[in-house]
């Protein structure tokens, strides 16, 4: 199964964010990072990072910017927002080039173990459905921003009749910062 969180990281006193599907098993975790993005810039050399499981909105925010208040753990970022954080170290990397509907692409399959795990003290709130669809739009926005990926004009019409179908339930369904959220993203796309 694929959980989605933020995984933070440091490299020269600069800390990112950013969503990623990772694969826990038992006390390691594993995730695929593509070429082109900071957090696989960041982890070709670094070895330690988080994992933050957070509420869904902080991973529509992810997406947008690396701003966010951070708290450390032996100089590994995480976010003062998250319900907990898992601290790794990396123990494994492998590169893969892949070719896919998205085209060629070089992916760092990474694999942490556990150091530490720290619980915060922030409350779940009650699930909405806007939550679920703003995470969808920032996987698709992920895909259609980032200019490493090539998308085929029927996979990306058709990525964009999702979006604006999402955006639709979230304006009737959403709080105000779900849809502040996926207007900038729609924003960015050239779609509103």
């Amino acid at each position: 199964m694929i959980s989605e969180v933020v995984v933070t990281t440091r490299k020269n006193n600069r800390d990112n964010k950013a969503p990623i599907g990772v694969y826990f098993k038992d006390k390691k975790v594993i995730m695929h990072l593509f070429s082109g993005s900071h957090t696989y810039e960041n982890l070709l050399t670094e070895d330690y990072f988080s994992v933050n499981v957070v509420p869904p909105i902080e991973i529509a925010k992810a997406v947008l910017d690396d701003e966010d208040d951070y708290l450390y753990y032996n100089d590994i970022p995480y976010l003062k927002s998250s319900y907990y954080a898992i601290f790794y170290k990396v123990i494994e990397r492998k590169f893969v080039d892949r070719e896919d509907k998205f085209g060629k692409n070089r992916l760092m399959i990474l694999e942490g173990e556990e150091i530490k795990r720290i619980y915060l003290n922030n409350i779940p709130k009650p699930y909405n459905r806007a939550d679920g669809l703003l995470v969808e739009i920032a996987v698709i926005y992920s895909r259609l921003a980032n200019k490493n990926i090539k998308i085929n004009e029927d996979d990306k019409k058709e990525m964009i009749n999702d979006i604006r179908k999402y955006f639709s339930i979230i304006k009737k369904v959403g709080g105000r910062e779900h849809k502040q959220l996926a207007e900038i993203m729609l924003r960015n796309l050239n779609l509103l």
